[in-house]
């Protein structure tokens, strides 16, 4: 067995536990520590971080793979597995020395990005002094870095740039009330006039287009593939993971549920059986769609010429991710309506999971309006606009 394949083995394995504690999760509106170490022992945080560092540095799809089973335990925690590994790779894209001091003691890291503009930054001797508010800090909870973006004026214009600060110069507010996800712990981060050296901070530009100082670093196709395209689907891994996770206790339930009034065994009717066939084939074609799409990330040709680089592709990356999390969506509340009102209860993995699922799927990246007009605009050779994400 390959050690990408050891790694899922050892997050699926570890599901059932993550299930067991995603109601202490919601309810601390964190993940439990011991969680974040049973994850950092499986290996998942350091699958993207290069060799050189200490990390495996295998690929995007034995970690999205990873992170769908993690999703089909709890789905914080699937969200903040992505969050984690996906981050480490993000600090693979600095220049060399930013890349040392993060993993200066271990091989990974845990780190937010917020990728909304939400500070701003001003030149000055050696770098940049950064100040904002951003919110979505997911993971900021237990991290040791944090990654902002902050808009800077360079000459006649503005010029957006990743900034990574330790977790010493933030400070975060605890904002995070809401109806799912708890256990992310997405709460605010502020910055106030913090200081950060050159090596710290990266053009969203070059992170967008795949040509990010860490692709002169280190010379494999993963660190010179662009950044919205991975976002976009590894995000998608947890989020399918929570309908995989939810057809699959759906079916155990149907097994020995007796419907109320007529005594009759769910499973008798032809009605539930054809809910679990048909979300069955839904999310089975999802799979198909992303674990391709995934694949093509580090295509360093396809069919186009350019790879995941030209915007055709990274069109596709966007609808294949938007069109996975709304079938996982519309699965997921099609089987938590057909488990019964029982199934509403406070300690139901049902309930939290319709909720944790339609929180999730209104990240920007999941939005299929916007991701289908792209890939429409795209595809009948319109230009998709400076400021669409892609």
């Amino acid at each position: 067995m390959e050690y990408g394949d050891e790694i899922v083995r050892r997050v699926r394995d570890l599901a059932p536990t993550l299930t067991e504690r995603a109601r202490a999760a919601e309810d601390a509106r964190r993940l439990p520590d011991e969680t974040i170490a049973d994850l950092a022992a499986t290996g998942l945080f350091g699958m993207l971080v290069p060799e050189r560092f200490g990390g495996s540095e295998l690929g995007f799809d034995a970690m999205a793979a990873a992170c769908r089973e993690a999703g089909a335990g709890c789905a914080s925690t699937g969200w903040l597995s992505v969050i984690y590994t996906l981050h480490n790779w993000m600090v693979a894209l600095f220049p060399e020395e930013a890349q040392a001091e993060v993993w200066a003691e271990r091989p990974y890291a845990l780190i937010p990005c917020t990728l909304a503009p939400s500070g701003t930054a001003e030149p000055v001797d050696g770098g940049h002094r950064v100040t904002g508010r951003w919110s979505w800090g997911s993971g900021v909870v237990h991290a040791g870095h944090v990654l902002v973006m902050a808009l800077v004026t360079a000459g006649d214009g503005i010029e957006p740039r990743l900034f990574l600060l330790p977790r010493e110069d933030v400070t975060v507010h605890d904002v995070w009330h809401t109806s799912g996800m708890r256990g992310t712990g997405s709460n605010d981060i502020e910055v106030a006039g913090a200081f950060v050296p050159g090596h710290r901070s990266v053009p969203l530009a070059e992170l967008a287009e795949g040509r990010a100082p860490g692709s002169l670093v280190h010379p494999g196709a993963l660190y010179r593939t662009p950044l919205v395209p991975v976002f976009a689907l590894t995000g998608a891994a947890p989020v399918l993971g929570v309908a995989e996770g939810v057809l699959a206790r759906f079916t155990e339930r149907m097994r020995g549920r007796v419907m109320a009034y007529t005594g009759e065994r769910q499973r008798d009717q032809m009605s539930g059986q054809i809910r679990v066939a048909s979300a069955t084939a839904d999310l089975a074609a999802a799979r198909l769609l992303l674990e391709e799409a995934v694949r093509d990330l580090t295509d360093p040709e396809g069919a186009d010429g350019d790879g995941i680089r030209s915007i055709p592709r990274r069109a596709r990356a966007r609808l294949v991710a938007a069109h996975v999390a709304g079938t996982a969506r519309r699965v997921v509340n099609e089987l938590c309506a057909a488990a019964g009102a029982s199934a509403q209860f406070a300690d139901s993995p049902f309930q939290r999971a319709q909720r944790d699922m339609n929180t999730i799927s209104t990240h920007v990246v999941f939005d299929q309006d916007a991701a289908y007009a792209l890939y429409g605009r795209v595809e009948l050779g319109m230009d998709p606009g400076p400021m669409t994400l892609v």
